[in-house]
């Protein structure tokens, strides 16, 4: 064989592996993708506290595994014990003065009952006399003095009714100000209470630089817990979705655990990204400007649950998914054996 056919010969089986390439990553690429730009995602839950003071006690490590409800740290309390004291008598005193309203408006409803009872047996009174002066039997004098006894105690019942009113509105007044009384009790319990600060969910505590003696704010985050709950979110191309849907097997390797291939499926698929959210503020639409002929293509994020326990894997720790659409198909097995080649490269990146 010649120099000249030799070389033609090379050339033939280039052109030839590099079509068969071409093939290939076009179909897997299409059908069965991968991206190594994944990674471990883990909740991470600033911790602040909901009152101001100082810190009296840290209760927890860097790195300390909490369960929900431990203790994490606490303030000093000495100003919401003594708020807490205030709030109680002025919850005491308001009930006392609800007390005597009550007690002073059962007296006026007693008070009623015996005037209304005087006033029906005055009436009673003046309207047989009256009959009686019309029979002759008795004066004008008698009658008439039985009617303005009768007036009389018809207008002590409208005063008396009169206070009783009064006493109704000094009544619902002393209520609203034992139910205001009650309402900053509360407050000054819970005040107390968040004074101590708790895991509001099991983790573990990351980053930890709190010391006793700081000053903290409300509302101002001091240490951060960061969640067991895992998941893997995976950046794809457009293209690369678009016979991806939830619940689609994915195989996925983590650059801490080289060697292993992890089951899971597809839980969720973004609806957006960044930029392609415009904010109402005024300015007219300032369009993308690029000399590029080929643009980058637009990633979307999938989010991944795995079907298996994995390692404590820290949050943002790297990972490589291969995406499986066509289950049972021979694409299938190319992909597996593409992340199979893929985990063991990890032993040496």
């Amino acid at each position: 064989m010649s120099a000249e056919q030799s070389f033609n010969r090379w050339v033939r089986i280039a052109l030839t592996l590099f079509g068969v390439l071409l093939v290939y990553f076009v179909l897997i690429d299409n059908y069965a993708p991968m991206t190594p730009q994944a990674q471990v995602h883990r909740p991470v839950l600033p911790v602040a506290p909901r009152v101001a003071g100082q810190v009296a006690r840290v209760a927890v490590s860097n790195n300390q595994p909490v369960a929900a409800g431990d203790l994490l740290f606490e303030l000093d309390d000495t100003d919401y014990r003594l708020a807490l004291a205030r709030a109680d008598l002025q919850q005491q005193l308001a009930a006392a003065e609800m007390e005597r309203q009550q007690a002073a408006m059962a007296a006026i409803e007693a008070e009623i009952e015996q005037v209304r009872l005087k006033a029906q047996e005055l009436a009673r009174e003046a309207a047989r006399l009256e009959r009686l002066h019309r029979l002759g039997h008795m004066s004008v004098q008698q009658a008439e003095q039985a009617r303005n006894q009768a007036r009389q105690a018809q207008s002590a019942l409208l005063a008396v009714e009169a206070r009783q009113q009064e006493a109704e509105q000094a009544l619902a007044a002393s209520a609203l100000a034992h139910e205001q009384a009650s309402n900053a009790y509360e407050q000054a319990r819970l005040a107390l209470q968040r004074t101590r600060v708790k895991a509001e969910m099991a983790g573990r505590i990351g980053n930890l630089q709190l010391q006793e003696g700081v000053q903290a704010q409300a509302g101002q985050p001091l240490l951060a817990l960061i969640s067991n709950e895992l998941t893997v979110i995976a950046d794809l191309r457009e293209k690369s979705l678009r016979h991806v849907t939830t619940g689609t097997e994915v195989g996925v390797v983590f650059d801490a655990v080289p060697g292993r291939i992890f089951d899971g499926h597809v839980s969720s698929i973004d609806s957006g990204v960044r930029h392609g959210q415009q904010t109402a503020d005024g300015l007219l639409v300032q369009p993308e400007n690029s000399d590029r002929w080929v643009r980058d293509a637009q990633r979307l994020r999938v989010h991944i649950s795995l079907d298996e326990p994995v390692p404590a894997l820290a949050t943002g720790a790297r990972a490589t998914v291969q995406v499986f659409p066509e289950a049972g198909s021979w694409l299938h097995g190319l992909g597996w054996a593409q992340l199979w080649l893929v985990s063991q490269f990890r032993y040496l990146y």
